[in-house]
């Protein structure tokens, strides 16, 4: 495996390392590849749903802070991330709860955001 890229100087970097990696991984021909790298891939992908997790809840709890969803007309940040996000309302509603959870536990985020627990 290649050494991880650079960090990324700012959100819209790090999005486009994240899709490109994933994108990469998704179209891979995980058959060809011996089971030591299989078991990392899954062990990494693991580590980063639960990275994935924190920052969700990170930055839905600061645009719910800002209201940021009342911009585009939604009435609260769950309607918002179901419209425009395009996930149901029951996806929506666990982001929320959440954000909501990980705010009440700071140590919980920082572990999640770290990758070193699950969800």
């Amino acid at each position: 495996m290649t050494p991880p890229a650079s960090s990324p100087a700012s959100a819209d970097e790090a999005m486009d390392q994240i899709r490109t990696g994933l994108a990469y991984l998704a179209r891979a021909d995980a058959a060809s590849v011996p089971g030591v790298v299989q078991a990392r891939v899954l062990r990494e992908l693991s580590r980063a749903e639960s990275q994935h997790t924190a920052a969700r809840a990170r930055f839905l709890s600061a645009f719910t802070a800002q209201r940021a969803y009342e911009d585009d007309g939604a009435g609260s940040p769950r309607s918002w991330l179901a419209w425009q996000t395009r996930v149901s309302q029951a996806a929506a509603g666990l982001a929320v709860g959440w954000m909501r959870r990980l705010a009440a536990h700071p140590l919980v985020a920082d572990a999640l955001a770290g990758g070193a627990i699950s969800e």
